[in-house]
Formats: C-alpha cells, structure tokens, sequence
C-alpha cells in the first residue's frame, strides 16, 4: 500500500534515504531533481552520439546512391550531353577529394595519431593496400582487351575503348567487382568520417558524392555499350554500389566498441582519397591537350579544393 507523500515532505527527505519507507519507488530525491532539472543531461545519455550518427551515414550512403541513380537514369536519356559533362564532373571530384584529404582528414589523423612515423606508416600502407589491390584487378581482368589494359576501380567511360563483343562476360564481372569494392571503400570512408565528428562525416560525403556520379555513370555506359538492356545495367550498377552499405556497417558496428579502430581508419581513408584523385582522376585531366578544356578543368579542380576548405571553415 503506498501512502500519498506531498513535495514539502518529499523534499525534507534527505539523498541517502531511500523512498521504500513512503512508497514503492526506489528512487532517492537527488536523482529525482536530477532527472526533473536537467532533462537535456538525461536526454543525452540516453542518446549517444554514435546512434544519430548511424542515421547520418546511411543516409549520406542512400543520398549518394540516389543521386548516382540520377546520373544513370539521366545517361539513357542524353549520353552525348553528359559525355561532355563527365570530364567536368571528375575535375571538380578532383579537387574536392584533395581539398578533403589534405584540409580535413589528414589533419584529423594527425590530431589522433600524431605527425611522427606511424602516421606516415599508416599512409603508405593504405596508398600500397589499394595499389595492390587494383593491380589484382588488372591482372585478374587480363583477357578482357581493354584498351588501357586493366580495369580500375575508377572507370571514366569518356576515355575508354570498349573493345570487341567477346569478351564481354569477364568484362562486365570484372567491372561490377572492381564497383563493388570501389563503394565498399566509400562506404567505409563515409561511416569513418561521420564516427569522427559530423562535420567531417559531412564533407567525406560531399567529396564521395563528387566522385561517384562520375563513376556510376561511366558503369552504366559500358554496360549498356557492351549489349546489356538499359534497366538491366542500371540494376547491376545499383547492385555493385549497394556494398557501400555493408562498408558504412562494418564501420560502425566494429568502431562502436573499440575507438582505435576508427583511429586507424582515418588515414586509410586518406590514403583512399589522395590515391583515387593522383593515380585515377589526375591522369584522366592531362589527356586533355585543348586550351579551353583545360582551363576549364583547372578552374574546376581548384574550385572542388577551395569549396571543401570553405564548407569545412
């Protein structure tokens, strides 16, 4: 039977005594004020940061999928339009993923490493890692006659010929495998940044978003140019980039119970970008030899790099 107690007589209880004497409850009166006076203090304990961070990633991951569905779907329409237009986009992804390795995942991993040798080891395992990892690719796709002679995990349709009909069965697995780690890779990179801080979860997107469109596109275009029906190589592309999820994932389930994990991700992440913008993208702009091009991919290269520092200030 639990007896009516009035605040005034509540209040006179001291902390230590707990309320079993007046009632049922167990709660002493300092927890009650704390829970009555600070409720912010309570809402988030309740919480974590790392929870909105879950809806931010993958929401960021289903931003970026959505909009390369756009570019695919708007590549049916007009591929000689977006032909002209792919260049322009990998210049500015360019700079964007300069500007977001240099001015804000790299001074992050400094930050949480430090600027001494392991830092630097980090790095150069990351850039090697992915190095060999895209030189299995190359040999595993050998006999699929590409004209560069390997398949990247970041194909630019534009500059690409696509070769004779046969071999279009190890050409088209080869690419939807070497997409497919490509988004995984992003997606790890996405889930990092927003494990991080959400700011830099923010401007990882943005520069991922530069640099997938892009991408996607130029998927969908040698798939459909190989023979594959238009709704077909739309679904495969969306299929292969769909691992972005399970990346984003493995993140953040791994880095929610240990934080050294996530440490240890950033300069892997910086390693990813300044190895898809130097060894992939880069290479892309100088085979442009016109003058108005040029220019035109030197102002947008810079511009993606100022636009990151100034969305990161």
């Amino acid at each position: 039977m639990s007896i009516p107690v009035r605040w005034r007589q509540f209040h006179r209880i001291p902390p230590q005594i707990s309320l079993q004497s007046v009632g049922h409850a167990r709660v002493v009166r300092s927890r009650v004020r704390y829970f009555l006076l600070e409720p912010q203090a309570v809402s988030a304990r309740i919480m974590h940061p790392l929870d909105i961070h879950w809806v931010y990633t993958f929401a960021s991951v289903l931003l970026v999928a959505g909009l390369a569905l756009v570019g695919r779907v708007a590549l049916t329409f007009s591929p000689k339009h977006l032909s002209r237009v792919i260049p322009l986009l990998v210049s500015l992804a360019a700079g964007a993923l300069l500007g977001t390795a240099f001015g804000h995942l790299l001074p992050e991993s400094v930050e949480r490493i430090g600027n001494g040798a392991e830092l630097s080891g980090l790095l150069i395992g990351g850039v090697l890692t992915f190095f060999v990892l895209e030189k299995l690719l190359c040999v595993w796709s050998n006999g699929t006659h590409h004209q560069h002679g390997n398949l990247d995990l970041h194909p630019a349709a534009h500059s690409h010929d696509y070769g004779s009909p046969a071999g279009n069965g190890p050409m088209v697995t080869n690419l939807l495998f070497g997409a497919a780690i490509h988004s995984l890779v992003d997606g790890m990179a996405i889930a990092t940044g927003y494990t991080v801080g959400t700011r830099l979860g923010i401007l990882t997107t943005v520069a991922v978003l530069f640099h997938e469109v892009p991408h996607h596109i130029g998927d969908v275009s040698i798939l459909i140019h190989k023979g594959i029906p238009v709704v077909r190589a739309v679904v495969l592309s969306l299929l292969a980039g769909s691992t972005a999820a399970i990346g984003a994932l493995l993140v953040l389930l791994v880095g929610a119970r240990s934080t050294w994990v996530t440490t240890l991700l950033l300069p892997f992440a910086t390693a990813n970008f300044l190895y898809i913008a130097s060894a992939n993208l880069v290479p892309e702009l100088r085979s442009e030899t016109r003058l108005q091009p040029s220019l035109v991919q030197i102002f947008l290269f810079g511009a993606g790099c100022t636009l990151m520092f100034v969305l990161g200030s």
